[in-house]
């Protein structure tokens, strides 16, 4: 059975992960064009209906050829996306995003939770890295609370929307999780 196959529902801790569809383009807009999401990650700003169109084309691409997987965080009988996990297991590296209207709630960390748990246990991944900015004290906060723990790896430099970033590696490891 392949794990990555669509659509594909992951639950636990109060939360459903699903593939995005369609019908999300209008909340895709309220969750990512986000001045904070513009700062943190790739995504694009200002993300409108275009972006949103475009977001989910790539998800979908990087799904068929990579196994990637970017996965709406919603509630049981609440089918709204409230954010977005990804996992990219061939790079062992998971992330998120958490709406702006929907943060402080540890959408973060109970979806992070599921996501980390399919990699390992179903993906059968060794481990797995969150990339997080020193600064970003949400995400040390979420990564701390995850178990995760500085690889001793040296910070990763990045270009990002001409910024410049350094990313430190948090790595959870299956006896952690």
């Amino acid at each position: 059975m392949n794990p990555f196959a669509s659509p594909l529902v992951l639950s636990g801790n109060g939360l459903l992960l699903r593939d995005f569809t369609d019908a999300d383009l209008p909340v895709m807009i309220e969750l990512f064009d986000d001045p904070d999401v513009a700062l943190r990650t790739p995504i694009v700003s200002p993300f409108d209906l275009a972006a949103a169109r475009d977001y989910l084309a790539v998800m979908r691409r990087t799904r068929a050829e990579e196994n990637r997987l970017h996965l709406a965080i919603t509630r049981p009988g609440e089918d709204v996306p409230l954010g977005m996990v990804f996992l990219r297991p061939a790079l062992c590296i998971a992330g998120y995003v958490v709406g702006k209207a929907h943060r402080r709630q540890g959408l973060a960390v109970r979806s992070m939770q599921v996501i980390i748990e399919f990699a390992l246990r179903t993906v059968g991944l060794p481990h797995v890295l969150l990339e997080i900015e020193a600064e970003n004290h949400a995400s040390v906060a979420v990564a701390r609370a995850l178990g995760a723990r500085l690889s001793g790896a040296a910070p990763i430099e990045v270009e990002s929307k001409g910024r410049s970033l350094r990313l430190d590696t948090w790595i959870v490891e299956p006896e952690f999780a």
